[in-house]
């Protein structure tokens, strides 16, 4: 397992680290042109588009890997901010570019990606795995994402209906609200992964906070897909269909593929078979999902339950999609950067600051009351601010599907609140495993080659 994380260490650092070389391919006129598809009809372009990409990506992947690596090990940052940037130079705002002035045939390429994250996060949830968990991990998911969820949610819902931001319908309102409540619980397990990578850490604590994270990302993937099912956008006033049936849609395509896929599964594939399979899976779950205007997250989070406890080799299902996650991670940064737009500038300065103060502190007073009468520290919250995958996904998805004066707001506070988090996260989190006295010391470069011979 942990060869295999390595592995998937590795080539996601390869990716990352190609994000200077890729700006400076797609800056180049021609370049551009091409991806734009402006001098190619209908589906050529598209394809090209798709192909141009990925050798672009291919270029970058052998070209410049070690730099962002080697930055991120030494500041201590997880890296994405780079790459929204990127997303936002390569999209409409800049037409000189204007490689993906039109995502429409990109689309599947990014419901590939949030499904991804979306059927990792259901392997996480295999029961003869839950049972050796540290029974505070239950307590530390349930008030560290219910507090901040429920906090944010009647503030941005109170703040867009009060008109003190702009004038907006109840339905947005109620939309944008509860959208934001989804992005301020959940939580990031890459801080905990990148302080691993540099120290060595021993102790309950970083485990539990670690599984914490992760399985109280299930909950809020699972809340938002209700978001699609209650604002479904075939009939925004009146729908043939009640939000109950959409999300008994969702859980049922998701549970019905997972068994008819666990057929096919031999569980003794190798890692390139086992991965082509998943793209598959993926890419079919993804597919109807976005048919059916369903988040594609929750589609192939309800898979992944099923997948991971039926299937045979259900562990190794998990372990590629670990593996493989980084450059999932990459694929929506860049595609949640093309498509940003400035949305009014005040309004979205006072949300986002009331959506970073509403967010900590409902962590902190979670903190506080998950370590009465335990032996819990009552400053987890140190640990437990960063946005992720999961976080970036729901945004993606959330801005592909609603449109709307609100959501572009809502938009450009959780890539800011991304920003700011992640940039802050792995070095509040060392300091809690330092006042802890779980982190023991630096590894050095001798001892990741001895532990990756060993494995």
């Amino acid at each position: 397992m942990a060869g295999k994380a390595e592995v998937g260490r590795r080539r996601g650092g390869i990716i990352s680290g190609g994000v200077g070389a890729l700006g400076v391919f797609a800056g180049l006129p021609d370049v551009a042109s091409a991806a734009s598809g402006a001098e190619q009809a209908g589906g050529a372009g598209e394809l090209g588009t798709v192909v141009l990409l990925v050798l672009v990506i291919g270029v970058a992947y052998v070209l410049a890997h070690s730099v962002v690596e080697r930055l991120q090990h030494r500041f201590l940052v997880v890296s994405g901010v780079e790459y929204l940037l990127l997303g936002v130079m390569l999209g409409p705002l800049f037409p000189a570019i204007g490689a993906f002035d039109d995502l429409t045939g990109l689309l599947p390429i990014i419901a590939l990606a949030a499904g991804w994250v979306g059927l990792l996060r259901g392997t996480d949830f295999e029961f003869a795995s839950l049972q050796k968990l540290d029974p505070a991990t239950w307590r530390v998911v349930f008030l560290h994402h219910l507090l901040p969820g429920l906090a944010v949610g009647f503030g941005a819902y109170y703040l867009f209906e009060s008109g003190l931001l702009l004038e907006t319908t109840r339905r947005e309102s109620a939309l944008c609200a509860a959208a934001l409540a989804c992005f301020a619980a959940a939580d990031s397990s890459e801080p905990f992964d990148l302080l691993a990578r540099r120290y060595e850490i021993s102790g309950r604590l970083a485990p539990l906070l670690r599984n914490g994270t992760r399985l109280g990302d299930i909950a809020v993937i699972l809340v938002f897909g209700l978001i699609f099912c209650v604002f479904h956008e075939n009939a925004p006033e009146a729908t043939t269909y009640s939000a109950s049936t959409w999300a008994w849609v969702t859980v049922g395509l998701g549970a019905a593929l997972g068994l008819l896929f666990s057929i096919f599964l031999a569980g003794d594939e190798s890692d390139n078979s086992r991965f082509l399979a998943l793209l598959g899976i993926i890419a079919f779950a993804s597919g109807g999902a976005y048919v059916l205007e369903l988040s594609p997250l929750a589609v192939n989070l309800w898979m992944g339950f099923v997948l991971v406890n039926v299937a045979r080799g259900g562990q190794l299902l998990h372990s590629t999609l670990e593996s493989t996650e980084r450059p999932m991670t990459i694929v929506l940064l860049i595609f949640a950067g093309a498509l940003w737009t400035p949305s009014p500038l005040i309004p979205t300065l006072i949300a986002f600051a009331a959506f970073v103060a509403a967010r900590t502190g409902a962590k902190w007073l979670a903190s506080v009351i998950a370590g009465w009468g335990t032996s819990l520290r009552k400053d987890l919250f140190r640990g437990l601010l960063a946005h992720g995958d999961v976080t970036l996904a729901m945004a993606v998805s959330f801005r592909l599907v609603y449109e709307g004066s609100a959501v572009e707001i809502a938009y450009s506070v959780i890539l800011c609140s991304i920003i700011l988090n992640d940039l802050l996260a792995p070095r509040l989190l060392r300091g809690l495993l330092v006042d802890q006295g779980d982190l023991q010391r630096e590894l050095k470069d001798t001892d990741t080659s001895l532990g990756a011979t060993s494995r």
